[in-house]
């Protein structure tokens, strides 16, 4: 059965995430949008603040995929996708993929998607919350990356609502096919459009810098960089930076 959507609003709330985590835990059912209008606790990936001015789209859906956890972390991959489809829809410069799970527009940041998951029953994770913010006529000026918004990049007016709505239509079937066949499905997808993919990056992990060539990912998102003594990494969360390509 197709996934329905039920779209909800607020004008404003801390997090639109935190919202759908609680009423996870009570069991509601998938398939939950939360649109916020402003965040007063906005938050992005490993504990990072996101800015929640008016005008910019925050939402949250709610989803019981029974997936196992591994699984289910690659759903990041699966909503950047969809949001790449979008913005490229309605932009003509380069957008691209920035793994893990970010979205570039000329090489800025314009989005935030942050996957949450809560209980295991069976081997399978018993919710998921995506996350996802849009930078639609604002961006923070100083942040870890540049940043951009879709007016700033020669987009159009959109609304929060009718972001949503296209950002939505182009989720559901990537959706479906996550849920029958994994990420495996929609991998290609994701590295047709890979930023970095074949260049020399840094590594940024909570304890160490790793440089390398980003050689690939793997089937469950893992990044497989190349050391320069030619030992290959796998790393599965951090931050990635171009470096410096070596004169010629």
């Amino acid at each position: 059965m197709s996934l329905i959507f039920r779209v909800q609003h607020q004008a404003e709330i801390d997090s639109t995430n935190d919202a759908l985590k609680a009423r996870a835990h009570l069991g509601a059912e998938e398939g939950i949008v939360l649109r916020a209008d402003v965040q007063t606790a906005g938050k992005g990936r490993r504990g990072r603040g996101w800015v929640s001015e008016a005008g910019n789209l925050y939402m949250s859906i709610l989803l019981r995929p029974q997936k196992s956890p591994a699984d289910a972390a690659t759903l990041g991959f699966v909503a950047a996708i969809a949001l790449g489809r979008l913005l490229r829809a309605v932009l003509s410069v380069p957008v691209h993929h920035k793994w893990p799970n970010d979205v570039l527009v000329d090489g800025c940041k314009i989005s935030g998607i942050l996957l949450e998951s809560g209980g295991i029953t069976g081997g399978k994770v018993d919710w998921l919350v995506l996350g996802i913010g849009v930078n639609l006529r604002h961006h923070p000026a100083q942040t870890l990356y540049p940043t951009t918004d879709l007016l700033a990049a020669g987009g159009p007016s959109l609304t929060p609502d009718q972001a949503l709505d296209l950002l939505l239509a182009e989720f559901r079937p990537l959706y479906e096919a996550w849920l029958s066949g994994g990420f495996a499905n929609l991998r290609a997808d994701w590295l047709a459009h890979c930023h970095g993919l074949g260049d020399p990056i840094v590594a940024r992990l909570e304890r160490e810098e790793i440089s390398g060539r980003f050689e690939d990912i793997d089937g469950d998102g893992t990044l497989l960089l190349r050391t320069d003594d030619g030992i290959l990494k796998r790393i599965a969360a951090g931050d990635i930076f171009m470096a410096p390509r070596p004169a010629a």
